[in-house]
């Protein structure tokens, strides 16, 4: 879910939502079947129908509202297939996708997903970057004669994230995650509760290919806020060459649990908790240890109209995140170098919350409305030099309209949003509290720093348009084609190469 994955970044951006649309995701058009929006596989069994599709498309990205790591134009192409099944006492769920961007000029992060891990390393040398992201998901449900319904599912994906203009870097990112589930199944109500295990890692491999020259190429280790080091790309305060090691690795374990709980076929509820460790560092040079907790909520209440269906949808989110610094020594002896760790330093704290409603009718004569307003705040704290401690707190409001229409084989979807700065509070502390004061301030990237907050904060205005024509081929084969725009407009942008953005696609589509 969108409301996930804004969850997890850890940008500059003071906000949960900023280019998404809807943070919480709308309301599926199947809003009857509102366990789909849970973790529990086993709430299919409560479902009837099979379903099979596959898509495939491109779309075009350009524009000057953008990060400084994002391309001015950018091109994707990729497929992406997924299917369900049920049988008489089993329900079966797979889904497979691959996609590839390309992006010319391209500087800034070398990470596939700047922002998800509370570090990152910046170059500055514009060339092309390339993209493949690979996905497999599946899982299945068992619908016992009892008011038992077990179940499980996984998913794996698998980033590859090159440039190959000095100075080079590959990265390679994977992402594990599994989820067995049970569901209870009483007269009039249904509970469930599932576990969630989830791994991912991801590591950056920087080298300079040919001749050497006299130019050197630098790189920037952010450590939060864009405060860090900027040095050679191979420099110790890096760590992207280390000796012994030719990697930037970073890995992170997620343990949690889901409960969900329903009355009827109009009340749903659940909440769910994740606790997620991690380091980054290896073979005993662990440079960063970190950790985040999240806590993430939802209540869809279904009214059932003459006309059509009325939902009513709340949603809340909290996440905590904290990084710590260690300090490294090498210590030699006999001839052997191996790192020694003396303790460590707390450098960064981050705290979101974020809470909203969505209204979503479905009318029986084949058309959908949705509305949908999110209030989020970013509360960060950087103290990465004692005693100098950098504070910020942003508070923004967003929201969105969309709807849709069918008209024959013809389907129309649009909507508007809006974004604007409600409240913010930004504070520099320099002194201790013997008012000695700050000597040396820790470096901050500002010119980089300067264009995200612009990015993150300006007011925001923005769209979308898709049209989908369904069309059978043999009286059998059913087929569809859509064409789609998305569109934004900054105000008041001074720092950024440009205040607009769009996104073209073109889909062609098969259900089977």
């Amino acid at each position: 879910m969108i409301f996930m994955r804004a969850l997890n970044s850890h940008s500059a951006s003071r906000a949960l939502l900023l280019l998404a649309g809807a943070l919480f995701g709308a309301l599926s058009l199947n809003a009857q079947e509102p366990w789909r929006e849970g973790r529990n596989i086993g709430g299919l069994t409560l479902y009837e129908g099979n379903e099979a599709q596959v898509q495939l498309g491109g779309e075009y990205t350009s524009g000057g509202f953008r990060t400084p790591s994002e391309a001015a134009n950018l091109w994707r192409g990729g497929l992406n297939a997924q299917a369900e099944t049920h049988y008489k006492d089993l329900v079966l769920t797979g889904a497979f996708s691959f996609d590839v961007k390309s992006g010319r000029e391209m500087t800034g992060s070398m990470f596939t997903k700047p922002g998800f891990y509370p570090i990152d390393v910046l170059e500055f040398v514009p060339g092309t970057k390339t993209m493949q992201t690979y996905a497999v998901s599946g899982g299945m449900a068992w619908d016992t004669r009892s008011a038992w319904k077990p179940g499980i599912a996984l998913r794996f994906e698998g980033i590859n994230y090159a440039k190959r203009k000095d100075l080079r870097h590959t990265t390679y990112r994977q992402e594990l995650e599994v989820v067995p589930s049970l569901l209870y199944k009483g007269d009039n109500w249904r509970m469930g509760l599932s576990a969630i295990f989830e791994k991912n890692s991801e590591f950056i491999q920087a080298e300079v290919v040919g001749a050497a020259t006299s130019e050197t190429y630098y790189a920037f280790l952010d450590k939060g806020r864009r405060y860090g080091t900027l040095q050679a790309w191979d420099g110790s305060g890096i760590h992207l060459a280390e000796p012994g090691l030719d990697r930037l690795a970073v890995s992170q374990v997620c343990f949690g649990s889901a409960l969900q709980v329903s009355l009827g076929d109009s009340l749903y509820g659940d909440v769910e908790f994740a606790y997620s460790p991690g380091h980054v560092g290896e073979k005993g040079y662990t440079w960063f240890r970190f950790w985040k907790s999240a806590v993430t909520g939802k209540v869809i209440w279904n009214i059932e109209g003459d006309k059509g269906m009325h939902s009513l949808r709340a949603d809340w989110a909290w996440s905590r995140q904290d990084n710590y610094e260690t300090v490294l020594d090498k210590v030699t002896s006999g001839g052997i170098t191996t790192p020694r760790e003396y303790g460590s330093n707390r450098i960064f704290v981050q705290r979101q919350y974020a809470v909203g409603p969505t209204y979503t009718y479905e009318s029986k004569r084949d058309w959908d409305a949705s509305w949908t307003a999110v209030l989020s705040e970013n509360r960060e704290r950087g103290t990465h030099m004692y005693p100098f401690l950098e504070y910020d707190d942003g508070m923004m409001l967003e929201t969105e309209a969309k709807g849709g229409i069918t008209l024959g084989p013809v389907r129309l979807d649009a909507g508007l949003r809006f974004r604007i700065e409600v409240a913010e509070d930004h504070k520099v502390v320099d002194m201790d509290e013997n008012d000695e004061g700050v000597t040396t301030f820790p470096f901050r990237l500002q010119y980089w720093w300067e264009m995200e907050e612009e990015f993150n904060d300006l007011p925001l205005l923005g769209g979308f348009l898709n049209v989908r024509y369904n069309f059978t081929i043999g009286h059998q084969y059913k087929f569809f084609v859509e064409a789609g725009c998305t569109a934004c407009h900054a105000f008041e942008v001074e720092q950024l190469p440009g205040s607009n953005r769009q996104t073209t696609h073109l889909t062609l589509g098969y259900h089977f």
